[in-house]
């Protein structure tokens, strides 16, 4: 089985609001568009302190961390952010994780976004369960 990389848009989802708010379409929203490695082992959308600082999200919370190799870190999360893959759109906190780590798409926003990897193809695709509509589970 081969990696799968997907673009991903992230803005800053305070300055959106304060667009709005502003009412005159001035306000610059911060966006950055990364190629991130489809992960399903990761929880969340992990970015690197570069992309973070670029997009200007806020510090909002520190979580305690289960690596791959089985260590226990504290990472910071933040947020909020808004993403786009495949035209598709939510809501997302955003964890920071060092330099030498593949940026990496969790399976939270994998799973709001009511996208799979599909493992033949190599390429995130919506949840062919849906029939290509964008479907969410209330079970």
């Amino acid at each position: 089985m081969g990696r799968t990389h997907v673009d991903v848009e992230i803005k800053n989802y305070d300055d959106i609001v304060l667009r709005r708010a502003a009412g005159n379409g001035r306000k610059r929203v911060r966006k950055v568009v990364v190629r991130a490695l489809a992960d399903t082992g990761s929880t969340l959308l992990c970015l690197h302190h570069d992309t973070i600082r670029a997009l200007g999200l806020r510090h909002v919370k520190s979580a305690q961390v289960r690596t791959a190799n089985g260590d226990v870190v504290d990472r910071r999360i933040y947020g909020p952010a808004w993403i786009t893959i495949l035209d598709r759109q939510c809501f997302a906190e955003i964890m920071e994780i060092p330099d030498n780590v593949s940026e990496l798409l969790g399976y939270i926003p994998l799973e709001h976004l009511d996208l799979v990897v599909d493992p033949k193809s190599r390429k995130v695709v919506p949840n062919p369960e849906s029939g290509g509509r964008y479907t969410l589970d209330l079970l």
